[in-house]
């Protein structure tokens, strides 16, 4: 988990920078990156594929968000029977005819758009200009995407590292709801991790 969780640490800068200085769609890119980086680290970890992490590393594999979900749909079903009872919903779940997928898919299905600029997606559209310049609806929408982005993995570091003790300033982003406004996160939060007494 290090490895990715240090790059993700950069690409949550960058997407900070990128939105404080009207650069919104390269702001959710680097959130995109963040998601993708630490869903394969708590695959490797939670399903025990330290060696086909270790070749993703050295560039002698491809890995994806969607094969680290598929992995860990298995690797965390009973994390997964809670969030159906609790919220209705999944972190990992594929998609389907009847459903949109886990959460986690739908974020990175979302933030993709951002990452490859498809129409209504790039600066311009955000801005509706055509240089940097602040907008605050496109920069609530861009620290919602983070809120959320880092409350998943947030979440993952906690299923590949169960135990793990998370400052209270982590713990006060998921209960502020106006943060993390997703209900499934806040549910598995509380799934995985039990405050001290």
């Amino acid at each position: 988990m290090f490895p990715v969780m240090l790059d993700a640490a950069d690409d949550f800068q960058a997407a900070t920078y990128a939105a404080l200085t009207g650069y919104y769609r390269l702001s959710v890119a680097a959130l995109r990156s963040s998601l993708e980086l630490v869903t394969i680290g708590a695959w490797a970890q939670v399903c025990g594929k330290r060696k086909e992490f270790k070749n993703w590393r050295a560039g002698k594999l491809t890995l994806s968000l969607g094969l680290a979900c598929d992995g860990l749909i298995s690797g965390t079903e009973l994390l997964r029977a809670h969030l159906r009872s609790v919220a209705n919903d999944s972190l990992f779940d594929q998609k389907d005819a009847l459903h949109e997928g886990g959460f986690v898919r739908r974020i990175y299905s979302g933030v993709s758009d951002f990452a490859h600029s498809r129409p209504g997606y790039a600066d311009a559209d955000l801005r509706k200009s055509n240089g940097p310049i602040y907008v605050r609806s496109a920069f609530n929408h861009v620290a919602w995407v983070q809120f959320e982005t880092i409350g998943l993995c947030f979440l993952l570091v906690l299923l590949a590292r169960p135990g793990m003790r998370v400052p209270p300033v982590v713990v006060d982003l998921f209960a502020d709801v106006k943060r993390v406004r997703s209900r499934v996160t806040r549910a598995a939060f509380q799934s995985l991790y039990v405050l001290a007494p």
